[in-house]
């Protein structure tokens, strides 16, 4: 009998194949974007745990603007006075300050121009900073040791592929009409944005933007054996005296990682509340398309009753025939989101975010419960519909045009 049962809820999905297929696609979308999120969240949870390690356990970030934004912060136009910054070493457990400017310029090499993020900041202390702290070195050349002089240190893509041409050490590249001096190389980073950047001094910055003696954000490096929430809450308050920048951030290694924790929490409940918005239309367009069904075939549900099948018989049809609906959705969803999630993992590798998708990581327990949470659903969806279908009495469904 459930074989039977199965077969004509075959024939039934066949018999309106547009209808039926576009109602899946309402489940496959909601399916789908979960099965992103339960692809790619370990991956990205993984990733920004690697971005945040390279910032080092003994350092603080100090930035205008909101901790929520750090974007807007570093680029933004608000600029610290570098007194107050370098105040800052009074502090008991500040070991140094590091002022720095992080600004997007155009730079030119072999007539070739290109759009790239520029970091400037003292050599001693930049070099300190990337080498002890964020665990970076040179794969070529040297750190230079004037902040005077002409000179420029590419990140890896930067000097490796971003121009038609390697920038080779001792090349020039053009930086606002100034020629600098290729004299080093970082090795691999490991994502896009830190690799594509070059390198300078910030007083050649000064120079070259006619900016003096500010900065837009600072590292402080802490001494060894201090606690950087209480030098953080120091230095908050002496930047609170400060009246250049009136609202600022200061951001410790364990308040980052608590800020991205929370962003991810966000991100994947806005992408839950999608998903579920999603299923929820599915479901509604499962309940419509099975009332069509019913009125569409309320004959041949007369004819089935008249030659001996019950009310039960004909619930358990359009019962089944609904939650197939929402299973073969989920199956699809599940293929597609894989596939996308496989999709972003590639896309993001090529960026340098690696290990962003494994197919290791997946969560077949996961895909189990959505294949039956999209079965359920369907079923549910379609039970005031059957109930309609198996209430009909004979008579009347044969005499209905």
């Amino acid at each position: 009998m459930l074989k039977q049962f199965f077969i004509l809820t075959l024939k039934g999905i066949r018999y309106r194949p547009t209808r039926s297929w576009l109602t899946i696609v309402g489940v496959i979308i909601g399916v789908m974007l979960v099965v992103i999120i339960l692809s790619l969240g370990s991956g990205i949870q993984s990733a920004v745990s690697r971005t945040l390690q390279m910032f080092g356990s003994d350092l603080i970030i100090i930035f205008p603007g909101e901790e929520t934004n750090p974007l807007v912060g570093f680029l933004g136009g608000q600029k610290f006075r570098e007194k107050d910054l370098m105040a800052l070493e009074d502090i008991p457990g500040v070991e140094f300050v590091m002022p720095m400017e992080v600004k997007i310029m155009n730079v030119e090499y072999k007539g070739e121009k290109k759009t790239v993020m520029i970091h400037a900041a003292p050599w001693k202390e930049l070099i300190k900073i990337m080498e002890s702290s964020q665990g970076v070195n040179l794969a070529k050349g040297d750190w230079p040791d004037n902040n005077q002089s002409n000179e420029i240190v590419l990140g890896y893509i930067a000097e490796n592929s971003l121009f038609k041409n390697k920038v080779r050490i001792g090349d020039e590249i053009i930086l606002k009409s100034k020629r600098m001096k290729v004299i080093g190389a970082v090795s691999e980073i490991g994502n896009q944005m830190d690799d594509n950047t070059m390198y300078i001094s910030l007083d050649m910055f000064r120079t070259l933007t006619g900016t003096r003696q500010v900065a837009g954000s600072a590292f402080v490096k802490i001494a060894s054996g201090a606690d950087p929430n209480l030098v953080a809450k120091q230095i908050e308050s002496k930047l609170d005296k400060q009246e250049v920048v009136q609202d600022f951030s200061v951001i410790t290694p364990e308040k980052a990682n608590a800020l991205v924790g929370s962003v991810l929490t966000i991100v994947e409940l806005a992408f839950i509340l999608i998903a579920f918005i999603s299923l929820l239309v599915g479901a509604v367009g499962i309940m419509n398309t099975m009332y069509t069904s019913v009125l569409e075939r309320t004959k041949q549900i007369g004819i089935m009753k008249a030659i001996g099948a019950s009310s039960d018989a004909i619930l358990s049809l359009f019962l089944i025939e609904s939650g197939m609906i929402g299973f073969v959705g989920g199956i699809l969803g599940i293929i597609l989101g894989v596939f996308i999630a496989f999709l972003v993992g590639l896309a993001a590798g090529d960026m340098g975010i690696g290990g962003l998708f494994s197919f290791a990581a997946l969560d077949f327990y996961g895909f189990g419960v959505i294949l039956i949470i999209t079965f359920i659903t369907g079923i549910l969806s379609g039970i005031f519909p059957a109930r309609k279908a198996a209430k009909m009495e004979p008579a009347e469904a044969l005499r209905y045009e």
